[in-house]
């Protein structure tokens, strides 16, 4: 499978989504012209294999009913999560209830997430955990946000204890390009003492990244974290394990994660994290045989040798090679910047239109406050990774939406800018719609027009509000949607990549209509411009196509791949698991193509659909779902 942010990862077993000819023969009805002109993703292959491979992982140490005390204590524990851990920067661990309702939790995000990206995980991952495990006493789960985050919880206590089971273990499907030997004995030095470094934290966090350039000068990044609460000799045995699963699996592969309820592991040959690695040096060479050497030849008849300093000669001689060596390394970074600004529209953006675009759209932080009551809880719409969402209503009667960013997230800010610069200049009915924003006394707040109906993930993952959406509804907003990605791709005067389209980010009017929101991740791509490269990977896992996770390469095929994960959950009613369940489930487009190809296309289908279905506009979307996500030209 694709390890999302990732590359594409592997355990012993491979399965293979290809599209065999026979299979796919039959042609479905035909496809609408707007949705035949999305262009479909690069990849005609995508391996998926795992280990335990479940992001959740629910013990059968016990179950709970619905209406108990401990039901009740669980969803006290889970509710408060996301505010507790990122109170506690990062780690909790705790309790509630009394006897045997009482329920234990543990739960940290990995080291080098902000704050907002930590509650967002801690957010969906505790609500993954709710439908996946909705009775069972005892639970673990990874997440699957970017970076990842780990919550435990039980009916008996966890703090200070060492847990290694279950395991995940992914390795990326390329091979290393030298010799064996002689990386197995690097790789191993450098993760043992990053192992070691990671187990020397604090109370609060023991986490550590590192670096070093191999002698193909390709550089090896890692990350590896403890739970907290471990002990030293406990934290450095659970990251040794990692470490020797890794081997034991994946050995001669490049790159992958290990994870494990109380640590986590991970190795690959690009930076995959945010925070400052430390630089280690090669291991040395294994030592070679001892001969007994030449005596040194006497110094040259003009050598300038005293005291063992170097002569005066070569001092001018490293003198000027040092300042020659200095120029070109300022002439080269400039010329790197220059090539940045030219290829980055938003670089070049003058300021003029953006000053014009402030000016048309500013509020004053009085207007915002007086339309949301000061930003009363009891207006709370939300919240998300970059910040809280309120209800509000201006002078003029209409119900505005507001977004208010973190005060100290980056990504907040980054967002802030695109999100103004970018959405105000996109009219399109599949788009919400941006009224305007404020930035005054350290608010950072975005204006939206109000779509009561939430997202797209509140009804369709729901057992009782997906009823709410029958097949017409549905298939108004897989058309939707379409509409709204061909306005981006290739009718607004921008061509913008979105590069985080999911069901959460798809917002529903009053008549269920959908419209794409979120463009704190979006770029501007030239118009003759068809794919470019970043090194900071953003996204969602199971919705990031593998080009994209694995190598950065983004373009309009990465949205597209996207649409077609987005496609296929809608028309199951299931959330995509990017990788096997404990269970025997699979990622969900294997799961959709197995019964595609054993020609039972409807078993997949949401069970709150009924009969009340049309039979060729369901072989419709389906075929371009796995048109979007195979790479299947259409």
């Amino acid at each position: 499978m694709t390890y999302t942010e990732d590359g594409s990862y592997v355990s012993s077993s491979t399965m293979e989504l290809k599209q065999p000819a026979s299979a796919m023969s039959a042609q479905p009805p035909s496809i609408p012209p707007f949705l035949l002109r999305l262009p479909s993703v690069l990849l005609c292959l995508l391996i998926l294999t795992f280990d335990l491979s479940n992001a959740q992982f629910c013990y059968d140490t016990g179950n709970f009913t619905a209406a108990s005390t401990y039901a009740k204590n669980r969803e006290l524990v889970l509710s408060s999560l996301p505010s507790d851990v990122t109170s506690k920067g990062g780690f909790y661990s705790g309790n509630v209830g009394n006897g045997s309702d009482v329920v234990y939790v543990l739960s940290f995000c990995r080291g080098d997430s902000s704050n907002d990206s930590c509650f967002k995980c801690i957010n969906s991952t505790a609500e993954d955990l709710r439908i996946k495990c909705p009775y069972q006493k005892a639970a673990v789960t990874w997440g699957t946000e970017d970076p990842p985050c780990i919550i435990r919880y039980a009916d008996v206590p966890m703090y200070g204890v060492k847990q290694t089971y279950p395991t995940q273990r992914f390795y990326n499907t390329g091979n290393i390009s030298m010799d064996q030997d002689q990386f197995d004995l690097i790789w191993r030095n450098f993760t043992e003492e990053l192992a070691t470094t990671a187990s020397m934290g604090t109370s609060k966090l023991k986490f550590a990244t590192g670096r070093t350039v191999l002698p193909n000068f390709q550089t090896m990044f890692a990350l590896l974290q403890c739970s907290p609460d471990l002990n030293q000799t406990d934290c450095q045995s659970c990251l040794r394990e990692c470490i020797n699963d890794y081997q034991d699996c994946c050995r001669g592969k490049q790159g992958g994660p290990v994870q494990k309820p109380s640590c986590i592991f991970r190795w690959d040959l690009y930076r995959f994290f945010n925070s400052d690695p430390i630089n280690l040096p090669l291991s040395p060479p294994p030592p070679t045989a001892v001969t007994q050497a030449d005596p040194p030849a006497p110094p040259p008849a003009n050598a300038q040798v005293t005291n063992g300093n170097i002569s005066k000669s070569v001092r001018i001689v490293v003198a000027v090679v040092g300042s020659v060596a200095l120029f070109v390394v300022a002439i080269v970074s400039v010329c790197c910047l220059i090539r940045r600004r030219r290829s980055n529209p938003l670089m070049v953006s003058t300021a003029k239109d953006e000053v014009k675009t402030a000016e048309s759209l500013q509020f004053k932080i009085s207007e915002i406050r007086a339309a949301t009551n000061s930003f009363a809880e009891g207006n709370k719409l939300g919240e998300g990774g970059f910040g809280k969402v309120y209800r509000g209503r201006l002078p003029n009667g209409q119900e505005i939406a507001v977004k208010r960013l973190s005060q100290s997230s980056g990504q907040g800010l980054q967002e802030f800018k695109n999100e103004i610069v970018l959405v105000a200049k996109l009219q399109h009915r599949n788009l919400v719609r941006l009224l305007g924003f404020c930035f005054e006394e350290g608010e950072k707040l975005l204006v939206y027009e109000l779509m009561p109906n939430k997202s797209l993930d509140y009804f369709v993952f729901d057992l009782e509000k997906s009823k709410q959406l029958d097949w017409p509804r549905r298939y108004n907003i897989i058309s939707g949607i379409a509409r709204g990605m061909l306005y981006l791709h290739e009718d607004s005067r921008l061509r913008i990549i979105h590069r985080d389209l999911k069901a959460s980010n798809i917002l529903l009017d009053n008549n269920m209509n959908p419209k794409i929101s979120d463009f704190g991740m979006a770029r501007i791509f030239g118009v003759d411009q068809t794919n470019a490269n970043t090194r900071r990977i953003v996204g969602t896992y199971g919705y990031m196509s593998p080009e994209y996770a694995m190598h950065g390469q983004f373009s309009q095929k990465s949205d597209v791949y996207s649409f077609g994960v987005l496609l296929l959950e809608i028309i199951c009613g299931k959330r995509n698991d990017y990788y096997y369940q404990s269970d025997g489930g699979e990622a969900l487009a294997s799961y959709a193509w197995k019964h595609w190809r054993d020609n039972v296309p409807w078993e997949i289908l949401d069970p709150v659909l009924g009969e009340s279905y049309s039979r060729s506009q369901v072989l419709r979307c389906i075929h371009i779902g796995f048109l979007c996500v195979s790479g299947r030209s259409g």
